[in-house]
């Protein structure tokens, strides 16, 4: 089976939940077991596209639901359907059928986090670079870090800045010595997503604390339509993936599916508000 590369740009905040949280986070957001890094599960963004091909065939005959019931209603060894519908069954499935087009989760390529120049950096780490390489079947330098307190960006680095004659790179409270590598050190801009001289690759460790810790937090309250005050017990936090972090996913080759470079879709909760609004651009 042949894959093909997508990045995903957030561009409002996105929610895509895990259930209610444990912890302070009433509903924290999806992430990967094994690392803790944010993802998007495959399920989702399949879901999405799906919606979103339903939605090209509905018209005052045939709405979405009309179309989605039909669609799960479908079996092909008892009924006939129109050519849209058998396509839809033939792409995406039923209860009766998995799909012939496979999605895969969408990981994390780069975290934004606030810099004290150049206003944020595009933080990814070896690790993080070495997956996304091996998942892309791209070829990869292996950069190396050893040294939690050190950072590689590039020379033309837009969030430098220069202390006691010392190069440095700040991320929010920490201060981190910058090895500048040449213009054309091995790294993925996301289809020109990415602007080099944002990037800041940190060690491994140092990744995982920042998308652990600095995704966004919202409070949310519930007023009382008559005293305009917050009911008892309506606060609540959520999660979610910041503006500007970037993801991959992958998508097998299927000539009757195609996603449209750049198109934008919603992922996740919160649709009636903008959140969870994301670019996607092809490899």
């Amino acid at each position: 089976m042949t894959f093909e590369t997508y990045f995903m740009r957030v561009l409002t905040p996105m929610h895509v939940g895990a259930g209610t949280g444990l912890g302070y986070i009433d509903l924290p957001i999806y992430r990967e077991a094994h690392t803790d890094f944010p993802a998007v599960p495959a399920s989702t963004i399949k879901g999405v596209f799906r919606t979103e091909e339903i939605r090209k065939l509905s018209n005052g005959a045939n709405s979405a639901k009309d179309i989605e019931e039909r669609l799960m209603d479908y079996d092909p060894e008892e009924n006939d359907e129109e050519e849209s519908i058998v396509r839809l069954f033939e792409l995406f499935g039923n209860q009766r059928k998995e799909g012939n087009v496979v999605f895969t989760d969408a990981r994390i390529l780069y975290f934004p986090v606030k810099s004290l120049r150049g206003i944020f950096a595009y933080v990814t780490c070896p690790y993080v670079l070495k997956r996304f390489a091996e998942d892309a079947e791209q070829g990869y330098s292996g950069i190396e870090i050893s040294d939690k307190n050190i950072c590689k960006v590039f020379n033309s680095s837009d969030v430098v800045v220069s202390i006691d004659n010392e190069k440095y790179v700040v991320l929010e409270e920490f201060s981190l010595k910058a090895e500048e590598e040449k213009e054309n050190m091995d790294i993925p801009t996301a289809a020109g997503l990415v602007d080099k001289r944002r990037v800041v690759i940190v060690h491994d460790d140092l990744f995982t604390y920042f998308v652990k810790t600095f995704t966004e937090i919202q409070t949310h309250i519930k007023v009382d339509i008559e005293s305009g005050t917050v009911d008892k017990g309506a606060l609540w936090t959520e999660e979610y993936v910041p503006a500007e972090s970037i993801l991959y996913f992958k998508v097998s080759k299927n000539q009757g599916f195609n996603i449209e470079n750049g198109k934008r879709i919603q992922i996740g909760g919160g649709s009636s508000t903008g959140k969870g609004i994301v670019e996607v651009v092809k490899l």
